[in-house]
């Protein structure tokens, strides 16, 4: 019986060391396949390491335009002009100006009416594979002091390096009002950044629709001036040539706008579609518009950034027929 009662120990021992032998067997393998993986992944791995924090900025947040318009509905809080389809908002401090007579600095939001903009979208939109791209580096280059301060001669060649593009306005010069709308819409957008450090993004889409994207850099004219379907929503655009520094999130000048002093030229791309276009630039009024069939697309022949309630609206009902 005593026998028994041994042979049954020792068998049990047996069995929980086998079972302690297994577990430190499992935990060995886990613990060399951790390490191997902390210790061997590949220096390109797009994965951050676990102690990197991720500093969110605007080259690397997926959707920029979003933050944007967020930011406007922030600070562009009173409602100051109702259309059938669209609400304007200003700042406070831009009320306060008008009150006294001023203009307004700040720009204007604008969004679509809720109780139309459901039979406004189907009008607007197209159902191609369409993207935006919102100017970035030129609403950066229209900021004071700026670029436009050394073409004014108050400033020196400082105003046109490192000229930061943190903080894009929408602004008239930076087709503020047209974005908006094609934003609400429902378009897709991409900005100068993404596509400069992304090249290759733009074969995603079927077509690709400019604002006034007068500063670009050279990757961005070479893939966008060869896409096969544009549309040039304003003239100007692709004009001077600047390159972009992502470590400090800034443009600088290169060659465009009568630029550098001792080599001037207007148009740094020597591209016939601006060329052709650029003086409508200055029709604001838009009165006579139409779309002109282009090489590869069509270009609207005014600046409709002032042309406000309905007849920007006529004008952006045509893109889905272009």
């Amino acid at each position: 019986m005593n026998k028994k009662n041994n042979s049954n120990t020792v068998e049990k021992k047996s069995n929980s060391n086998r079972v302690v032998i297994g577990v430190v067997i499992v935990c060995t393998i886990i613990s060399l396949v951790f390490l191997f993986l902390l210790f061997n992944i590949d220096s390109q791995s797009t994965l951050p390491l676990m102690d990197t924090p991720q500093i969110e900025t605007i080259s690397t947040i997926s959707d920029p335009m979003e933050s944007y318009i967020d930011d406007l509905s922030n600070t562009h809080t009173i409602k100051v002009q109702t259309t059938h389809y669209l609400d304007f908002y200003l700042t406070p401090d831009d009320v306060v100006r008008i009150n006294q007579n001023l203009s307004f600095v700040d720009g204007v939001r604008i969004d679509l009416n809720e109780s139309t903009k459901e039979n406004l979208i189907p009008d607007i939109l197209r159902t191609d594979n369409s993207v935006v791209i919102y100017p970035v580096f030129t609403s950066a280059a229209y900021n004071v002091p700026g670029f436009y301060t050394y073409f004014a001669g108050r400033c020196d060649e400082s105003c046109v390096t490192d000229v930061t593009f943190e903080n894009p306005e929408f602004q008239f010069t930076s087709s503020g009002a047209s974005a908006q709308i094609l934003y609400h819409a429902g378009y897709d957008f991409l900005t100068d950044v993404q596509v400069d450090r992304n090249p290759e993004i733009l074969e995603n889409y079927d077509t690709v629709i400019l604002l006034h994207n007068e500063y670009v850099t050279q990757t961005q004219f070479d893939v966008i001036s060869t896409h096969p379907n544009l549309i040039f929503l304003h003239p100007n655009a692709l004009y001077a040539l600047v390159t972009a520094d992502y470590e400090n999130n800034t443009i600088t000048l290169i060659r465009g706008h009568d630029y550098p002093p001792e080599n001037p030229v207007s148009n740094a791309f020597d591209y016939e579609i601006e060329k052709e276009f650029h003086k409508y630039e200055y029709d604001t009024k838009c009165e006579d518009w139409k779309f002109i069939e282009v090489e590869n697309g069509f270009h609207l022949n005014c600046y409709p950034e002032t042309v406000l309630g309905d007849g920007v609206l006529d004008i952006l009902k045509k893109l889905p027929d272009l």
